[in-house]
């Protein structure tokens, strides 16, 4: 009787764990995804890309703009449990907006039959010559109310979530922190007059005190990041195996601790942008070594888990980056080619974790 005791005890005390960790919520995570990969910007597509680095060629081809190629990526991401994709969004500085061609997946995935599989949101690439300022502002802010009403649009908070890219930038258009806050706030404004209850407004910027009081003073919601292309090499390093990168990572999310506005981390999965680097330039042509399915997978788990360590800091809705979806030029993608396929390691990480 008493060892039956002993085992109803253990099965109360083990139900309760599990119970408990059965409702802890899981940590959903996005892929930043880049447009570059049409016809039209074949400048991206370099023949250093295709004849040195072949094996990052897409199962698809280096062109990604058809309507059965999003399709394709919206399922593959979908099956390995990657909850959203990050757009690039681009407002061009020297055209009309319909001829922007980076923003033309954004485009397909807007008109594909399995959208909703997927949510997506946008990250505006506000770099020169795409900068976005006073002039263009009402129809920005226009064109994002209509994406934010999509039923599939990711919010945070109850609200939609984008994200700005330079901060620097913002500010050199606006001409001040005082204005970019007011171009915010008017953001915010049009959100909740359409019922949106507002916006999550995140800025990438570094875990510098100074950087981090002037995206304060500019009225962001949130801090961020497209990468952190460069956190593992040590000093006169060209190269350093990918485990370093990882660390890396983590020790600058740890950074963000306790600077009083949420923190979305992003895990830079890897760095080498060889293919677009040319021979004899001063560009930075440091890359990582030894990326594969299974760098991939502690990445991801490694952000899961301090999402999950550091709830005081980041969102209850959990949100995690990854950096990226494609950036094959950069080195840093998921999406499957001929030789590689690294969604073995996200659905290691994210489904059979």
């Amino acid at each position: 009787m008493k060892k039956y005791h002993l085992f109803i005890l253990f099965i109360l005390i083990h139900g309760i764990t599990l119970a408990q960790s059965s409702t802890k919520s899981k940590v959903r995570i996005g892929a930043y995804y880049f447009g570059g990969w049409t016809s039209a910007t074949d400048f991206h597509i370099t023949s250093k890309l295709r004849d040195t680095f072949p094996e990052r060629k897409p199962l698809w081809g280096w062109v990604s703009t058809s309507a059965q190629t999003m399709k394709t990526q919206i399922d593959l991401a979908a099956d390995a449990g990657l909850s959203f994709f990050n757009f690039d969004w681009y407002y061009p500085n020297d055209k009309p907006y319909a001829k922007e061609v980076l923003n033309s997946d954004l485009n397909l995935y807007l008109q594909a039959p399995n959208k909703s599989r997927l949510k997506f949101c946008l990250f505006v690439a506000d770099h020169e010559g795409y900068r976005v300022g006073p002039k263009d502002w009402a129809f920005d802010v226009n064109y994002w109310i209509k994406l934010f009403k999509d039923k599939d649009y990711l919010k945070i908070n109850n609200k939609p979530y984008i994200t700005f890219f330079s901060q620097r930038d913002i500010i050199y258009t606006f001409g001040s922190v005082g204005a970019v806050h007011k171009a915010l706030d008017s953001l915010r404004s049009v959100a909740k007059a359409n019922g949106l209850g507002g916006v999550t407004i995140a800025i990438c910027v570094s875990p510098e005190a100074k950087s981090v009081a002037e995206a304060k003073a500019c009225g962001f919601d949130t801090f961020t990041a497209y990468n952190y292309p460069t956190v593992g090499f040590k000093k006169g390093q060209n190269t350093a195996d990918v485990d370093s990168l990882l660390a890396g990572n983590k020790r600058i999310w740890d950074r963000f601790l306790n600077f009083g506005l949420p923190y979305i981390p992003v895990s830079t999965l890897n760095w080498d942008p060889r293919p677009w680097r040319k021979a004899g330039s001063n560009q930075d042509a440091r890359y990582y070594t030894g990326y594969s399915a299974e760098s991939i997978r502690k990445s991801i788990l490694t952000v899961q888990k301090w999402v999950d360590d550091n709830p005081s800091y980041t969102y209850k809705d959990k949100i995690a980056m990854v950096y990226a979806w494609n950036e094959i030029g950069e080195g840093g993608y998921m999406m499957p080619t001929k030789d590689f396929n690294p969604l073995i390691g996200v659905e290691q990480a994210l489904i059979y974790k």
